[in-house]
């Protein structure tokens, strides 16, 4: 018979899918995210392999996007200059990242991406911090797949409007 001990520390507790723990080689990079003032989420196709996503992350660095289960959020704002226009180093870290997903033969899902946000809740993310300085994201996105019951509805309305549905009399 084993002691709870061994049987505790053999069943270690996994996080749920959508719950991540972005621990970034600075502490300062936890910040940006935390207090960013423009985010982005980049989602990719469904094919895409979660090693290569993390690899093509890792080219980049962390210091300004992190990568999640389907696909990278690019944070920015913290300790920028007033002087400085934080949207044009947004997107030049957009087009960095972008560039580095195209190396990796990554595709993005447009539908599922959010576009310069001044909030995170609206990239589709809950944040926060953990005592390591690790952040705890919560992708509150994750799994918002398109029914089949969605698809069907769009297919019946599209052929209402193209005048090959049935008529109401």
């Amino acid at each position: 018979m084993s002691s709870p001990k061994t049987a505790a520390s053999a069943s270690k507790p996994e996080l749920p899918p959508n719950v991540l723990i972005f621990t970034p080689k600075l502490r300062a990079t936890a910040d940006t995210l935390l207090n960013g003032r423009i985010f982005t989420r980049l989602a990719t196709t469904s094919t895409t392999d979660p090693s290569a996503l993390v690899a093509a992350a890792a080219k980049v660095g962390d210091t300004f996007c992190f990568p999640f289960r389907s696909g990278i959020l690019i944070f920015d704002g913290v300790g920028a200059d007033e002087d400085v226009d934080i949207a044009d180093t947004h997107h030049e870290h957009f087009r960095v990242v972008c560039l580095a997903l195209k190396d990796a033969g990554i595709d993005l899902d447009v539908a599922g991406c959010v576009f310069d946000v001044k909030d995170i809740l609206k990239a589709g993310f809950q944040l926060d911090v953990l005592s390591s300085g690790s952040v705890l994201a919560i992708d509150l996105m994750d799994g918002e797949e398109e029914s089949d019951d969605d698809e069907d509805l769009e297919a019946s309305l599209a052929a209402l409007v193209s005048g090959s549905g049935t008529s109401i009399s």
